[in-house]
């Protein structure tokens, strides 16, 4: 929320709804729920979840949930990226806490939810970054080292199903550390199994679709990407936005296995999500492409918000499915 004495400072740039930077450097994010404490064994899900350091320098950290698990026993892992445009939320808030609480165990998977650099203090590519890092931090547990310390990791990770997945801006961010590991190796040769993207956040110059053409330049996505990224080559068309942009890396490399894609009717990347489907069903990619899941009439994220709305439900166990 806003402070009293807001009125009273310089602004020097903002992001409306979502945040404000003054000129005497403080800032200001305007949405966002509160942050939450991990807990063990959640009453609700009997899912337990910690906060844990992943690197120092820089400091990057994330909350982990472990579903109730026999001992000894393996699952998959899903290394998550929260959306929130790049600027507000975080892996310990409110709203995504209380959705991978439930996901983690309809899905009995291992979550690391990072907790990535945001804006406006580390524009990207620093979330980017922070995602590749936690990548190579997990594959480097699958052998014996001092520095390898996450016991959860250690004594139930099944490293042959390592997924990556989001919403948003977080979809986002799993495309794109997927798109790396199609190009860069992981520590000991461990390989990204799948990518959820729900409600990925592309975007371009030229509208498509249902997209309106008058204001597009001006379109709060536009805007959230050049608050984000102000140096990115070609703007909005940089393939870490546009991944369909002309010239873009073919998404023939993207490296792994599988992709489920996840759509809702109210939400403004549609047609740029329907694109990406399209386009990676057309560019010669080895994988397992699975059926788009559209959640109708929902906006996006609606997940998260109303996780008890029979939508919702359905949406989780889609997701659980494909996390096996």
């Amino acid at each position: 929320m806003a402070s009293s004495l807001s009125s009273t400072k310089e602004i020097e740039k903002e992001l409306l709804p979502l945040i404000r930077v003054y000129k005497d450097g403080t800032f200001e994010r305007l949405v966002g729920s509160p942050i939450v404490p991990p807990s063990l064994l959640h009453p609700l899900t009997n899912v337990s979840s910690k906060d844990i350091l992943i690197s120092h320098n820089p400091s990057l950290s994330a909350r982990i949930y472990l579903p109730k698990l026999h001992q000894n026993q393996k699952v998959p892992i899903l290394v998550y990226f929260h959306g929130g445009a790049f600027c507000v939320e975080s892996a310990f808030s409110f709203f995504n806490h209380r959705y991978l609480n439930t996901l983690a165990s309809h899905a009995n998977v291992i979550v690391v939810s990072v907790d990535y650099r945001l804006l406006p203090l580390n524009p990207l590519p620093a979330a980017y970054e922070d995602g590749w890092t936690t990548l190579q931090w997990i594959a480097s547990h699958t052998t014996d080292s001092p520095s390898n310390t996450e016991p959860w990791l250690i004594e139930h990770a099944d490293f042959d199903k390592l997924y990556v997945g989001g919403d948003t801006n977080g979809a986002n961010l799993a495309h794109n550390i997927t798109m790396r590991a199609g190009n860069e190796a992981l520590p000991n040769n461990v390989k990204i199994l799948g990518a959820m993207l729900c409600t990925p956040f592309f975007w371009g110059s030229k509208p498509i679709g249902n997209e309106n053409v008058e204001g597009h330049g001006d379109s709060l996505a536009i805007k959230v990407w050049n608050f984000a990224y102000p140096d990115a080559v070609d703007g909005v068309d940089n393939p870490l936005v546009n991944p369909c942009a002309p010239g873009a890396p073919s998404l023939a490399t993207l490296g792994c296995s599988k992709v489920l894609v996840t759509l809702t009717g109210k939400d403004e990347f549609r047609d740029r999500d329907i694109l990406y489907y399209e386009t990676l069903k057309k560019s010669g990619w080895k994988g397992e492409l699975e059926d788009l899941f559209d959640a109708a009439d929902e906006p996006h994220a609606f997940q998260l918000f109303t996780p008890e709305t029979p939508e919702a439900k359905a949406m989780i166990k889609r997701l659980a499915s494909f996390l096996v």
